[in-house]
């Protein structure tokens, strides 16, 4: 194939990733401000719970064990974790970091981290509500003012135009966390006896596998970091859990929340065991080569 073939494949290829990035913000969907407020008091009201605490402070323990470990989070650096949710990747961060900030669109999220800042006494966090579709990095005078930009397992890394603003906001590095592989053993139990059918999981690992060939073939030098947790405790059927799985099956209807909770309160208290996978994405965004020869793709 001559140079004018490669740089056709090498061309379709970059849309291609592209497209299939851009397109996932559709598939999650907005949701308003209110229905985030209300999501954030569940997780909020979760974290007093031993089992789902646990899981997520082991996730925050092995993130930041293997920041680290890679020589980031510093006592001179400065991150920002967008799209935070209740900030304790940012009060872990800020262990050791210069200072962290955490960014997320739930008010009551900003609210709850800074107060929890305060309660603790930790004086190098803070916490900011911004909307990163139609936030304005210059004017929010956020360019380039972080070492470190992460992000974890949040719909606000999707969304058109949005990853650009992202790395518009880091001086060196980016990290973009999410799930490669979700096993539950409740949900493919419901799946079967409630809708007669089989699991696919909103976590699928494309999120990961678009954004690293979309970085690969941008220019940059995306390095991959992958770790398991799992988890195995006893449930009571509630409404809460009737609509997390929900969720998690893409069956959001009322109807279909109370086929759940009616199935949940026939079978009784039972086990649930789960395992996931995460994999990570760093890369650093001061090193770009141009890919194909022909310098296509978005200048993120």
């Amino acid at each position: 194939m001559d140079d004018k073939g490669r740089g056709a494949d090498f061309r379709t290829e970059l849309q291609r990733f592209q497209k299939m990035w851009d397109n996932r913000g559709s598939s999650v969907g907005r949701r308003t401000a209110e229905k985030w407020n209300e999501r954030a008091e569940k997780w909020i009201d979760e974290l007093g719970e031993d089992d789902g605490n646990k899981s997520m402070m082991e996730r925050v323990r092995v993130t930041a064990e293997y920041l680290r470990a890679r020589g980031l989070l510093r006592a001179e650096d400065t991150v920002v974790d967008v799209g935070c949710g209740p900030g304790l990747f940012v009060m872990e961060f800020a262990k050791t970091a210069k200072r962290a900030v955490g960014i997320d669109f739930s008010e009551r999220f900003v609210e709850y981290g800074n107060a929890l800042a305060i309660s603790q006494g930790v004086d190098n966090v803070s916490f900011e509500r911004h909307d990163m579709i139609t936030l304005d990095v210059d004017a929010a005078k956020l360019s380039r003012a972080f070492d470190l930009v992460f992000t974890s397992i949040t719909p606000a890394m999707t969304g058109k135009g949005v990853l650009p603003k992202l790395m518009k906001m880091s001086r060196a590095m980016c990290c973009n966390i999410s799930f490669v592989h979700v096993g539950d053993s409740l949900l493919e139990r419901v799946s079967r006896d409630v809708f007669g059918g089989e699991v696919y999981p909103r976590h699928d690992g494309m999120g990961f596998y678009t954004l690293l060939n979309l970085l690969l073939l941008s220019g940059y030098y995306p390095e991959t970091y992958y770790y398991t947790i799992e988890t195995n405790k006893r449930v009571k059927p509630d409404l809460r859990l009737a609509e997390d799985i929900a969720v998690e099956l893409n069956f959001n209807s009322a109807e279909d929340i109370n086929k759940i909770l009616s199935y949940l309160e026939k079978v009784g208290e039972m086990e649930r065991q789960s395992i996931s996978r995460y994999g990570s994405i760093l890369w650093d965004t001061r090193i770009r080569d141009e890919r194909g020869r022909c310098g296509l793709g978005a200048r993120y």
